[in-house]
């Protein structure tokens, strides 16, 4: 799945072959409650700000930081699957699921 390009994400590796660097990252947790900033990482999700914009993601989660790093619970997950469209949550459950079997959130990087 991962391989192919979706609708509303693109890997690491993706971003690599395309270029740019105007994405919002979704990051899996870490194993500390104090978040360390790093990006690009191999595992990360990757949604261009285009397309955030358009479907108005920082309308989607509370608290979203446009700028800088959103924290997303299971809380916050289980309600941005009820407010974004379908495809967008099919596209990114599997990964948050994976996330949530070894962390407690998630975060998203802001441009």
């Amino acid at each position: 799945m991962w391989g192919d390009y979706l609708k509303y994400f693109i890997t690491e590796e993706q971003r690599r072959e395309k270029g740019g660097i105007c994405y919002f990252e979704f990051q899996k947790g870490q194993s500390s409650s104090d978040y360390e900033y790093a990006c690009w990482k191999e595992d990360s999700m990757l949604m261009h700000m285009d397309i955030a914009d358009d479907i108005g993601l920082r309308r989607m989660i509370d608290g979203f930081d446009y700028y800088g790093v959103t924290v997303v619970d299971r809380e916050k997950w289980d309600k941005l699957k009820l407010k974004a469209d379908k495809e967008l949550a099919d596209e990114l459950e599997e990964w948050a699921e994976e996330n949530f079997r070894e962390y407690d959130y998630f975060v998203i990087i802001g441009l």
